[in-house]
């Protein structure tokens, strides 16, 4: 009897078990979900912490007295310094960097100098239809001056250093250049008492809302690490949170001469950030080159 040839059948392949199935599916699942925990998770964080800088319950730094006396006062027989000697407080975009500013919107020479006399009763006027004190006027002041009061027909030149901006965040330097260190000194003093003196201002200002009212709150910083001839007064402007929700100024005196040190920020900049930058500041302040007593 004859063989009948039969055809070689293809190979029958070996399924996978459910349970293998079960896990790659696992693994997929779990591949693909990291790139959504891992962006989810980061935004998450981002958006707590901006929340956090932003947040008005920010509580200020506790720490030492102001000084608004230098241990070691300069003393020169006319004037120390003049306003030239103030263009040197200008900043590198190195030295604003902690405040996560980068742009220089005015450099030095691009405002023009003038006088308190020039610009103080026109600020000084609108303050006060505001429903501003006149103790209080340091507070509108992008300079050395008060806006109110026999201060604001002062001869005494003034210069705006340098503006740096960078979205809601704001940093000024201003100067002025006051007769003798005598001026200077009872100008840090006087507006040493007059911060204590205005914890608050309610202003007619329309705000968020329809009301006619913005309630400002004035509050003096922990003192900063200044050189023996460097005096140092400084405050925290704090409105509605929003842009430029808190201004930080710092009043750096030596000798004849006081810069003032702005930062405007929604919070996303810090009362220690701010310390550290004025220190850096009357550090330079203090390194100037005086005239010869």
């Amino acid at each position: 009897m004859s063989e009948v040839p039969v055809p070689p059948q293809p190979p029958q392949r070996r399924r996978l078990p459910w349970w293998a199935w079960t896990l790659i599916a696992f693994g997929a699942v779990i591949v693909l979900a990291i790139p959504v925990v891992v962006v989810v998770g980061g935004l998450a964080a981002y958006v707590g912490h901006s929340a956090s800088e932003t947040s008005p319950d920010q509580p200020f730094i506790d720490g030492p007295e102001q000084r608004p006396n230098a241990r070691s006062p300069l003393d020169c027989r006319e004037q120390c310094f003049g306003l030239d000697d103030a263009t040197l407080m200008a900043v590198s975009a190195a030295d604003v960097a902690p405040l996560a500013i980068d742009d220089e919107l005015n450099g030095v020479g691009e405002l023009e100098p003038s006088a308190v006399g020039a610009v103080a009763p026109e600020v000084g006027e609108h303050w006060l239809d505001v429903g501003g004190d006149g103790e209080c006027s340091f507070l509108p002041s992008n300079a050395p001056y008060f806006s109110v009061g026999p201060d604001s027909a002062s001869s005494d030149p003034i210069a705006w250093v340098q503006t740096w901006k960078t979205g809601a965040e704001m940093m000024d330097i201003a100067a002025r250049a006051f007769p003798t260190t005598q001026d200077a000194s009872a100008f840090v003093r006087d507006l040493h008492r007059r911060v204590a003196a205005c914890p608050w201002q309610d202003l007619n200002i329309p705000s968020a809302g329809g009301l006619d009212t913005s309630l400002v709150q004035i509050t003096p910083q922990a003192g900063i690490d200044v050189p023996d001839d460097v005096a140092a007064v400084g405050w925290v402007r704090e409105g509605s949170p929003g842009p430029r929700w808190r201004s930080y100024v710092w009043d750096l005196q030596r000798g004849n001469l006081v810069v003032q040190v702005r930062v405007l920020t929604d919070g996303r900049i810090l009362e220690q950030d701010v310390a550290a930058f004025a220190e850096h500041m009357a550090e330079r302040l203090g390194g100037l080159s005086a005239a010869a007593p």
